[in-house]
């Protein structure tokens, strides 16, 4: 297995340097990278992880021969768009892993929600209860963060 991630991570490489940095952008290779090492970390116990990592082999291969000839097409991207989202939602509900600043966003909403509703309630004043909100949302996110990503949570 370990040969096999080795050989997409140095496609992945190759195809960044063929499609230059626009399309490598679109194509979020960096992800393709984080996510290839969670896909080996788990696919000795995840049939499913195996058998993404196969799917990725194919894929990139496909693609590596397709841009020796002609540019990637924007339905190219598409798939590929579709094939990463399918395998991060499988990382995500199968094997508990969060995006990176997953919380920040759901405590800062939560936060300011919650400020607001305070700052009518108890200030009568709903332009100060925002940021408080804001700042205590900013603080329980950031710290889930980071336990999150010390734990290897994060994709």
């Amino acid at each position: 297995m370990e040969k096999l991630v080795n050989k997409i991570q140095s496609d992945i490489e190759e195809l960044k340097n063929r499609v230059g940095e626009k399309n490598a952008a679109k194509l979020e290779l960096d992800k393709c990278m984080r996510i290839i090492k969670r896909l080996e970390e788990f696919s000795a116990n995840c049939e499913e992880c195996h058998q993404y990592v196969n799917d990725l082999e194919s894929h990139f291969i496909k693609l590596l021969n397709q841009t020796k000839t002609e540019e990637l097409t924007q339905q190219d991207i598409k798939l590929h768009r579709k094939i990463t989202a399918n395998i991060t939602s499988h990382l995500i509900n199968k094997h508990k892993l969060v995006t990176s600043g997953y919380y920040m966003s759901v405590y800062l909403s939560l936060g300011l929600s919650l400020g607001m509703v305070f700052g009518l309630l108890l200030f009568d004043n709903m332009p100060l209860g925002l940021p408080i909100g804001m700042g205590i949302g900013v603080a329980i996110g950031s710290g889930l963060d980071t336990d999150a990503k010390k734990k290897g949570k994060v994709l």
